[in-house]
């Protein structure tokens, strides 16, 4: 997209540089020179002064903007600072940062002694990679240009005069990108775009105008150090592979490497490729806002959660999961991220959640329980060499087995399992119950674990009696959660919130668009591509109908 669109299509009408020449002698030259220009000018300056307002005025009553402007899951707990606190502070060796440590000195280059303690200080005062003021290294690998792409101005930004005849080109970048083929024309194209940026003085007022890249700032919250802007040396088509190869193939950044090199002879540093995936992932932002309210509406939600290491600490990767859309979090193990996400939606989500055991989900009214993990703890107690439990786990398991054939039947019926069954079976579950009273007080810590389970999530085991049609297990979640798993196996998690916050993002996009038979590959692209630009995030698109539906 040229210079001259994203100027006409974006909220503000004058940047940065433009308003730095406005100042008193301008208007009163411009006055003088041509009233019209100067009365077209104060428009435009009256309609970025109420753009500007109104983003000031926006708040979460009046906008969407979330309470407190953060994503509601990111409002952690305090109780992991206070254990923190309470815990003596380890060095990296595991020894407390009070205990006596013997001192060792050399001499630097001036002969003056210098304790090892100080050096050590002043070493992990540097920040890794390039130091500001070095002169850096560029780009060793030159690749023939394929495309030249002009950004011109166009006209003049406040008199609206022609500038073909002065513009100049003054900046310019590569940008390297591939070209997907289609069913017409299969296979992959890598290119080198050089973008050249155009500025020229406006004959009529004088105006130094510019055509410039669109730059947003680095993020001060989420995305601290990373900005977001057209000028990349990486094009959104390339970075969407590298996002598609590092998370939905699972290789590593090694790997990715190696494989941009021997099938397009390109090569990228591997902080390129680790920059390009935390761009990406700010990219991809809104995003989250889109399934959030998606996932919210829905009737009916799985969720589930596994354990996932940030650096040394231990954090957990939630998933919560429709038919159609999937959103992953990363953050403690605690109430206060499941209940922020119900309460961050409006109206607040009121259907029905399918969930194992895990006593924060019990808050929740609506529950439906995973039969297989039940069914999973009755089998261990069949195999116990106590009598007693034995019996009491055959009874589990009998009882589970019975009521499951029998909801199976009441789908394959007439009224495909819209009617209840609970009448028909309450003697069998009156049985069950009174087992379970039984054991709950056993001496035989499984047996005991498992009757009181029962007991707490009665009416959440054996709803589904009610509702046939309703389902037994949470494998959705399970399976959505498998492949990330094995991610987690192969790059031993994540090593900053940075790093957990994309890795999130990227799972419950590439998630969604496989659940709604969309390429996460093609849609992470366009976002990438749009984003840059400063425009909205395309919606994700709806599930595909399926071959033959009507």
């Amino acid at each position: 997209m040229c210079s001259e669109t994203n100027n006409r299509t974006h909220p503000m009408v004058l940047n940065e540089q433009e308003l730095l020449q406005i100042d008193e002698a301008f208007i009163h030259r411009l006055r003088a020179q041509d009233p019209d220009a100067l009365a077209g000018l104060s428009i435009k300056l009256a309609n970025d002064l109420k753009e500007a307002m109104e983003r000031l005025n926006q708040n979460p009553t009046n906008s969407s903007k979330p309470s407190g402007s953060l994503a509601p899951w990111d409002k952690g707990s305090d109780s992991d600072d206070e254990a923190s606190e309470s815990e003596p502070d380890e060095t990296h060796d595991g020894v407390a940062a009070d205990a006596p440590t013997e001192t060792v000195t050399r001499e630097d280059e001036t002969g003056k002694a210098v304790s090892k303690f100080d050096c050590d200080a002043v070493q992990r005062t540097r920040k890794p990679g390039r130091q500001v003021g070095s002169p850096g290294f560029g780009r060793t690998q030159k690749l023939t240009v394929t495309a030249v792409e002009p950004h011109h101005c166009g006209y003049c930004r406040v008199c609206n005069a022609d500038l073909v005849a002065v513009e100049k080109a003054y900046t310019g970048f590569y940008s390297i990108n591939l070209k997907f083929g289609d069913a017409a024309s299969a296979g992959v194209q890598l290119t080198n775009t050089h973008h050249l940026y155009y500025a020229g003085v406006c004959p009529r007022c004088g105006l130094d105008n510019r055509s410039s890249p669109n730059r947003l700032p680095a993020d001060t919250l989420d995305w601290e150090r990373v900005g977001l802007t057209e000028w990349r040396l990486i094009g959104p088509d390339l970075a969407a592979l590298i996002v598609y190869l590092s998370m939905d193939m699972r290789l590593t950044r090694r790997q990715v490497k190696r494989f941009l090199f021997d099938l397009f002879g390109l090569q990228l540093g591997i902080g390129s490729l680790q920059n390009c995936l935390v761009e990406s992932a700010r990219a991809l932002l809104p995003v989250e806002d889109q399934l959030a309210e998606t996932l919210l509406s829905e009737s009916l939600i799985h969720a589930d959660e596994t354990s996932h290491p940030e650096a040394i600490t231990r954090l957990w990767l939630w998933v919560f999961i429709t038919s159609t859309t999937a959103l992953f979090l990363i953050g403690t193990r605690s109430k206060e991220l499941f209940n922020n996400l119900l309460d961050s939606s409006t109206p607040r989500f009121n259907g029905w959640l399918m969930s194992d055991g895990y006593s924060v989900y019990r808050d929740y009214f609506q529950r439906l329980r995973c039969w297989a993990h039940l069914i999973r703890k009755a089998k261990g107690l069949t195999e116990s060499y106590h009598q007693s439990v034995r019996d009491y786990g055959i009874q589990v398991l009998d009882t589970l087995n019975h009521l499951m054939d029998a909801v199976y039947r009441a789908r394959e019926g007439p009224d495909q399992g819209a009617c209840s069954i609970t009448a028909e079976h309450q003697s069998t579950l009156d049985d069950l119950r009174s087992a379970c009273e039984a054991m709950g007080v056993c001496s035989h810590e499984k047996t005991r674990a498992l009757g009181r389970e029962f007991l707490n999530d009665w009416d959440a085991i054996f709803r589904v009696l009610d509702h046939p049609a309703w389902p037994l297990t949470n494998n959705e979640a399970e399976r959505a959660l498998r492949h990330w798993v094995i991610l987690r196996k192969i790059t031993q998690g994540t090593r900053s919130p940075q790093g957990s916050r994309a890795l999130a993002l990227f799972a419950s996009i590439i998630t969604t668009c496989r659940l709604r038979g969309h390429s996460p590959l093609l849609y992470i692209r366009d976002v990438i591509r749009l984003r840059r630009q400063g425009l909205d995030a395309p919606k994700i698109p709806d599930a595909a109908t399926p071959i033959g539906a009507v």
